[in-house]
């Protein structure tokens, strides 16, 4: 078992997760130390017979178990505690606090005697238990410590108000963390910390929960307790037997302290006007496959079979990627392709220059064509989607100099084309909001994502500027839509992503590898993954040997799933 003749302490142990904790080392072959007060959830009172409880229980599941009941909010409380461990085992391996509370107090209304609670058993216990545990940790083969944050604490998203004390504390532990998985290094102590999500007395809940439950955090804090764990620094959010490991990362190219390799400002006035710029939003994005795609765009998410179709435009191909992580071809022209769409069959609709076709994936081939909208060979559709009637809705426009030509075309369940907006410079990316009622769409050349209501038989209502992108970032390319509304737009030649929350403001901004990302797409089981395409097109030599990666395809996990986009109806 993985931790035969393994010590363990454990606070916090009297019920919830800390007990369930115990168990699952217990059976496993440690020996255990469980501490707890028996307080409430707002940290208050003292129930002895809880903890007694909890080691009768323990004691009935067979293995070695003893009880500290104390408090920890203080020094000679800490020392006590571990001075049992050594009494009754003679050894300390592995430290988890997961002890804690949750009370809710306004800041106008905030006490000083609250807020001590608060800090006690979250900054003032890891600090004494980890200085008295520390000698004791130095002489196992594996020390490990685990400390607990919190999510309300370390994400503006999720924070609430009247947990200002349960934050400060929840905070306090990623730094104390930080600190000593680097103090601990030389001696082999790996230190993490776990931010579990489940229904304990601390949600108010006294019956099992259908979800949410705390047997499924455990596993990650047995890790994070092994010697299967080789990593310090790091914060494991556990919620509902899913896993993700993370912790603050710096950005390339920093030689701290003196250069932070970032935007430079010398004055308000500057500080202001490049604020789109400074703000960082911290998700990196990975590359998921080598496309080199001259032009690549249109991505679209297939949940039945879980594959990703995209095009390069200039290279006239439909490709796709499969689960397994491979690139394959489905179909090439040699017109360009510009836009395309899932289909309530299975297929796919696509742009070949001015017209729309429908490919057949079963047979390979396309089934259908529209006529052409326009017969000068410099017109062709750009990106484009489905609303939510199921017809498909595409970008014509003009690559040469014609000034406001472009237009945005509606096609019917026949192929049947009819303009629905007109004079636009560059029509480029579309999406309907979650209701259907509102479409945005952008105008490359004006740097802008409109909003407008979409009304019956597709027809545009009223009109009005939604966001204009920062000129110094390039041009708003393909656009997706998130559950809160907020708008991800990909901007090409600006090396970046942003994110327009559903006001229009701007919230976030990913920094690209390569500097011109095309089009994006919510994909995976839970739509939590962002596509993104990129192209090489129009850049030179001299930028390629500078960035080789440049047409390939990326993605990134922001912390809002998207909305799934609509088939067309054949």
């Amino acid at each position: 078992m993985p931790f035969t003749n393994k010590v363990a302490i454990i606070t916090g142990a009297g019920q919830g997760l800390g007990l369930d904790y115990a168990k699952a080392l217990l059976a496993q072959g440690a020996r255990v130390v469980i501490s707890d007060l028996g307080t409430d959830r707002a940290g208050e009172g003292e129930d002895q017979a809880l903890v007694t409880e909890a080691l009768q229980a323990l004691k009935a599941q067979s293995g070695e178990v003893v009880a500290h009941i104390g408090r920890l909010d203080d020094e000679a409380g800490c020392q006590q505690l571990i001075e049992l461990a050594i009494e009754q085992f003679g050894q300390l391996d592995i430290l988890i606090h997961n002890a804690g509370w949750v009370g809710y107090q306004d800041i106008e209304d905030q006490q000083e005697a609250f807020l001590e609670r608060a800090l006690g058993i979250s900054v003032h216990a890891p600090v004494w238990l980890a200085k008295h545990a520390w000698k004791h940790l130095k002489r196992s083969a594996a020390p490990r410590v685990v400390l607990t944050t919190s999510d309300r604490a370390m994400y503006q998203r999720y924070a609430q108000p009247g947990l200002v004390a349960y934050a400060a504390g929840k905070m306090a532990q990623v730094g104390i963390m930080n600190a000593l998985s680097m103090e601990g290094l030389a001696h082999g102590i790996l230190v993490n910390a776990i931010s579990p999500v489940a229904k304990t007395r601390m949600w108010g809940v006294s019956q099992p929960s259908e979800d949410l439950k705390p047997e499924w955090v455990t596993p990650g804090l047995l890790y994070l307790a092994s010697e299967l764990c080789r990593d310090t620094g790091y914060i494991l959010r556990a919620s509902n037997g899913q896993f993700t490991a993370t912790r603050f990362c710096e950005n390339s190219g920093v030689s701290y302290p003196r250069d932070l390799a970032r935007v430079e400002a010398a004055s308000l006035s500057e500080v202001a006007e490049r604020w789109s710029s400074i703000k960082e939003c911290h998700y990196a994005p990975v590359k998921v496959a080598r496309t080199r795609a001259d032009l690549g765009e249109s991505p679209v998410w297939d949940a039945h079979s879980g594959v990703l179709y995209f095009v390069d435009i200039s290279g006239g191909r439909i490709n796709r990627l499969t689960p397994q992580g491979d690139v394959e071809r489905v179909y090439e022209s040699a017109a360009k392709i510009g836009a395309l769409a899932l289909t309530d069959q299975g297929n796919l609709i696509f742009t070949e220059d001015a017209s729309a076709a429908l490919l057949d994936l079963g047979e390979g081939k396309v089934r259908q064509y529209s006529a052409p909208v326009h017969h000068r060979s410099s017109y062709r559709f750009n990106d484009g989607a489905c609303d939510p009637q199921g017809h498909f809705v595409t970008g014509l426009m003009d690559e040469g100099p014609s000034g406001k030509t472009g237009a945005l075309y509606r096609f019917d369940h026949e192929m049947h084309a009819e303009v629905i907006h007109r004079e636009m410079s560059l029509p480029n990316g579309l999406a309907w909001s979650q209701d259907g009622q509102t479409l945005f769409f952008v105008d490359s050349v004006a740097r802008s994502i409109y909003r407008a209501d979409y009304l019956a038989g597709g027809v545009l209502g009223e009109i009005s500027l939604f966001a204009e992108t920062p000129a110094e970032l390039g041009r708003p390319d393909g656009i997706a839509l998130d559950k809160e509304g907020g708008i991800w737009v990909c901007q090409f030649n600006g090396s970046c992503l942003l994110r327009y929350d559903r006001h229009g403001h701007l919230s976030d901004q990913v920094v690209m590898p390569v500097p011109r990302p095309t089009s994006c797409c919510f994909g995976g089981p839970e739509l939590d993954t962002l596509y993104i395409t990129t192209a090489r097109f129009g850049m030179t030599p001299a930028q390629l040997l500078d960035y080789p990666d440049a047409g390939d395809l990326y993605m990134i996990r922001p912390e809002v799933a998207g909305i799934a986009r609509h088939p067309f109806k054949e």
